[in-house]
């Protein structure tokens, strides 16, 4: 029971989370004081790194951007993790990009790698006294980041995000990839000394990868975008393949697929977003943390209710959440989104019939006769339901 009300709990936040960061919010807010942010750049030797930190209490969580981008990227969605969770979230820009410097007088190009990177990124955390425990959020390019860090580090990381990330795709397209960073070397300068020497040490940044993995005791969360950006067929399906066999070689892994999401997953859903990394946060704590931090959730869930539910995609918007879960395999989390419906739209014909549907792909079949039941008393033109219950009663 009480896996079932965390599970609503989640659910629920998700969509007031999604009605919420979609800029609905308004000025109305749960604390008196905002969380503190400094904004600061942190010498690493030669050259200084852009750091950007709300400050909070317990583990931190560290977020590692995609190739070319700064910490800007991950504003839309930073203040409602660390109001929920309460600790202290950590973004920068990697040397060369956003705010960061580069150490110009280094003219050798191996020498701006991602081993530099990493190095740059440990000696900065070193400073701001962020070089014990920590959760690491990463997208794209920046997974490769995370796992370095990871691999040098693992009694360090307690849980991961990764969102969209490369894995082994590019491997299989080394050749090719070779033809093509040779031609676009120039034009990446032009962009930023940082897309420069990512894009010049690319081939030996995979080659280093390519042996590397994340340890299988640190919990990950594994999400792939529902709509590609690759034109290519074939490669859209190396890119899923990819995603699938690391969730199958790590048992400590979840693979999520995020439908209607393109490469930025959280500009298209961040409540999707935010509360994973909420939960994954949640279950590094301790038993009173935990429940603290759902407490927190189920705040908000309470002050935005009454104008969420208003909404006029709201049930639809619970739905399609709820099918998107039964498409993945999720089926017992659906579950409890179409049971959030029902609660939510007790006179809703449709809801039923969904949350009967769920049942039923949960082998609770006599539950599911009494939705579908529900669902018919309340519209009895519901063809597809009485033909579903027909067929029930008669096995």
């Amino acid at each position: 029971m009480k896996r079932v009300l965390i599970f609503i709990l989640i659910g629920f936040l998700i969509f007031v989370l999604g009605w919420w960061t979609r800029g609905m919010y308004g000025s109305t807010h749960t604390q008196e004081t905002k969380p503190q942010t400094i904004d600061t750049l942190v010498d690493v030797g030669t050259h200084k790194l852009h750091f950007k930190i709300i400050k909070g209490k317990g583990m931190p969580i560290l977020f590692e951007t995609g190739a070319g981008d700064n910490e800007t990227v991950w504003d839309s969605i930073l203040n409602p993790i660390a109001e929920i969770t309460g600790t202290t979230l950590i973004t920068y820009d990697r040397t060369g990009l956003g705010k960061s410097t580069v150490d110009t007088l280094e003219t050798d190009v191996s020498k701006h790698g991602i081993l530099n990177d990493l190095e740059d990124l440990e000696s900065a955390l070193r400073k701001l006294g962020y070089d014990k425990q920590i959760m690491l959020v990463s997208h794209s390019y920046g997974g490769y980041l995370t796992t370095l860090y990871t691999d040098r580090h693992p009694e360090l990381v307690k849980s991961i995000v990764l969102i969209d990330v490369s894995h082994n795709f590019h491997q299989k397209y080394l050749e090719n990839e070779k033809k093509e960073l040779e031609q676009h070397i120039q034009e990446a300068k032009k962009q930023s000394l940082g897309v420069y020497y990512m894009t010049a040490n690319f081939i030996e940044t995979l080659k280093l990868m390519s042996n590397l993995s994340i340890p299988q005791n640190i919990p990950v969360v594994d999400f792939i975008d529902g709509i590609s950006f690759f034109d290519d067929k074939e490669m859209i399906e190396h890119w899923k393949e990819c995603h699938k066999q690391f969730v199958a070689n790590h048992p400590k892994s979840i693979g999520i697929t995020a439908f209607g999401c393109g490469h930025y997953i959280w500009r298209d859903n961040p409540s999707l977003i935010i509360t994973t990394i909420v939960k994954s946060y949640a279950e590094t704590m301790d038993e009173k943390q935990k429940t603290d931090i759902y407490n927190r959730a189920l705040n908000y869930v309470i002050l935005f209710s009454s104008k969420a539910v208003t909404s006029n995609h709201s049930e639809f918007s619970l739905n399609s959440w709820g099918y998107n879960l039964l498409a993945s395999g999720e089926n017992i989390q659906a579950l409890d989104v179409f049971k959030l419906i029902v609660t939510l739209y007790p006179l809703s014909w449709n809801a039923y019939d969904s949350y009967g549907e769920a049942l039923l792909k949960n082998n609770q079949k006599e539950e599911a006769i009494k939705m579908y039941k529900k669902s018919v008393e309340l519209n009895p033109k519901n063809e597809n339901g009485k033909k579903v219950l027909e067929e029930l009663l008669k096995q």
